[in-house]
Formats: C-alpha cells, sequence, structure tokens
C-alpha cells in the first residue's frame, strides 16, 4: 500500500498548492485569509500528511489531535483526494488507519465529516467499524429584525444587568484583553468538547480582519461572558461561533446577543444568518430555535472509538482503483 509522508516546513508548499486547488470555494476563500503554518504545522496536535508522492500527492490529510475532559484524544480527520474519486479515498482511509494501528495508552475517538464536493469513502469506513452520525446541525434565520416571539430569554438577561457592544469595524477593535478574554472563553468551550482550543488574542484579530466580520460581546458588570463571532459569506452572514463562559448559561445573554445581531447586522445588511451547532449539542439548538431559525441541513460524519490499549480493525481487501463508470455513486449530505 502506498505510505503516507508527513508534511514539514520544506514539503508545506505542495500541501498548501494542493490544498487551494482541490478544496471547494468557501474553503479556498476561509484559507486565503488564515495563516495556514499556524493552522496545520504549528498548532497542538496538528498533523498533515501526503497520500502518494510528496512531489505531486494523490491526496493529503490534516487531523488534530485534541484531549477531552475525560482523557479522551478527540481525533476529526479531513481527507482531500486529487482526482475526486471514491477508491482514491478509500486508499488513502486504509493507508492512514493501518498508519494507526499502533495501539494507544488513552483512547482516541476519530471522526471524519463527509464533503459536499468530495468522495465519501462510505463502504470502507463501515468495513473499518466507524458508524455514520449526524455531525452538525445547520440552521438559518431570514434577514430582518426581531419579530414577536423571538428571543425569549434576551430581556432576562438584560434585566440583570448583562450589556452588550458590537464591533464590526475593523478600525474599531475591542481592547486586547477582550480579546484574549474571548480567546479564553473559545478554547475552554471547545476543549471542553474535545475540539481545537488553541486561540489567542492574535487570532481573533485576525478573524475580525475581513470585511463583512464582527463581533459581538456579553458583559456582565465588567466581565465578558460571552461572545459571537461573525463573518460575511456568500450567502449570507455565517456566526462562526457564539459562546457562553459556563458561570453565565442559562442567563440569557445567548439570546441577548442574538438579538442585536438580528436588529444591527442582518436587518441593516439585509442578509440571512446562517449558523451551525453540533448534533449533540441540545442547548445550542435550543438557543437557535429561540433565535427564529430553522434546521436547513444535516452535515453528517463518521465516527470510531477505540479503547486505550485496543487495535483498530486490520484493513480489508486493498482497494482497487476502477474505471469511473463502474465506481458505485454515493450520496452526498
Amino acid at each position: 500500500m502506498t505510505a503516507l509522508t508527513r508534511v514539514d516546513t520544506a514539503t508545506f508548499p505542495v500541501f498548501t498548492a494542493f490544498l487551494m486547488a482541490h478544496s471547494d470555494a468557501g474553503t479556498r476563500d476561509y484559507l486565503s485569509h488564515t495563516d495556514l503554518k499556524a493552522l496545520f504545522l504549528e498548532r497542538q496536535g496538528a498533523e498533515a500528511w501526503f497520500y502518494g508522492d510528496g512531489a505531486r500527492p494523490q491526496a493529503v490529510i490534516s487531523l488534530v489531535r485534541s484531549p477531552r475532559h475525560d482523557g479522551c484524544i478527540v481525533i476529526p480527520v479531513q481527507i482531500l483526494t486529487g482526482d475526486g474519486r471514491v477508491p482514491t479515498a478509500d486508499a488513502c482511509l486504509d493507508a492512514f488507519l493501518d498508519h494507526e494501528a499502533a495501539p494507544a495508552p488513552l483512547p482516541r475517538l476519530y471522526r471524519i465529516g463527509e464533503q459536499t464536493h468530495q468522495p465519501v469513502p462510505a463502504d470502507r469506513l463501515a468495513a473499518r467499524g466507524f458508524a455514520r452520525i449526524a455531525g452538525l446541525c445547520e440552521y438559518q434565520r431570514p434577514a430582518g429584525p426581531p419579530v414577536p416571539g423571538e428571543f425569549a430569554l434576551a430581556d432576562q438577561a438584560l434585566a440583570a444587568g448583562y450589556t452588550l457592544a458590537l464591533f464590526d469595524d475593523p478600525a474599531g477593535l475591542p481592547d486586547p484583553s477582550v480579546l484574549d478574554r474571548v480567546a479564553t472563553i473559545h478554547n475552554r468551550t471547545l476543549g471542553a468538547r474535545g475540539a481545537a482550543a488553541d486561540w489567542t488574542a492574535d487570532v481573533v484579530r485576525g478573524r475580525l480582519s475581513r470585511p463583512g466580520s464582527g463581533l459581538i460581546i456579553a458583559r456582565r458588570q465588567a466581565e465578558v461572558a460571552g461572545h459571537i463571532l461573525f463573518q460575511q459569506g456568500d450567502d449570507g452572514i455565517l456566526v462562526i461561533e457564539a459562546c457562553l463562559a459556563r458561570p453565565h448559561w442559562r442567563s440569557g445573554a445567548v439570546d441577548a446577543m442574538c438579538r442585536l445581531m438580528a436588529a444591527e447586522v442582518s436587518a441593516p445588511r439585509g442578509e440571512k444568518v446562517i449558523a451551525c451547532a453540533d448534533a449533540t449539542n441540545a442547548a445550542s439548538r435550543r438557543a437557535m430555535e429561540r433565535a427564529g431559525m430553522t434546521l436547513s441541513a444535516e452535515r453528517h460524519l463518521w465516527e470510531k472509538k477505540v479503547g486505550a490499549g485496543e487495535h483498530l480493525l486490520p484493513a480489508p481487501t486493498p482497494a482497487v482503483l476502477m474505471p469511473e463508470a463502474a465506481q458505485r455513486p454515493h450520496i452526498q449530505l
């Protein structure tokens, strides 16, 4: 089987060129405004690999090994093929999982997300013991100001003393201490769910440097309690994240921030709001529904947990590249 080769500083330009050539338009736009070396090479737990010839790879793999609060190592994996064919994705998947075959001292949870512009190695994933589950739920709210019945807990937060601020001008960013607090809330919130948790104030500042981006802050007295970070997308206003520090859960501050977004961002721009939540995060999904958002799509992922000291299943029969006409069609969600 074709081996994997770890991407390093010397081969990183080949990796980034592959990403820009084969990613979808939205991802390319995001990558063009991101410090790619910091994202794929330098952040804690990040790895990037070539499948095939390192000079002209057939596919690339990127992942982050993130420790979760219960000690499990969560490993979200992204496979990007050059030819867009299922057999290539199959072979690349096998190469990666075989590389992971040695037992580890800690439990591992592998997550491989489906992509609309790439083949899904569904049969291969099932053969290797992965289960297909709902991953992200996408919600949308039509453009316009708040309407009766929405944001039911917003007034509760304001009555309790929470205040709000909107920053949507790159020339008028908040104080660095506020950006640092935003990064801290992000890291604690996502780290608890096993996701990447390595933001700094500079990362937040970089997110806000794009035209159309903005930040909504909720404070309780002098403390930053939570935030919404958003950017202007091709199809509406994209909520990158909405986070609230644990002591402020159930305060209504999220509803208050969402109402401000509707009144001062969505309505003036005439743009709908789009946001995603982990399918298992019931609190986030309820908050979106209180904000007048409706479920518009589900993005599935494939998941497999391997216990401490356990092995992944061995690879089935090696993938054979078939003529395009002989490939089995796969439905993409």
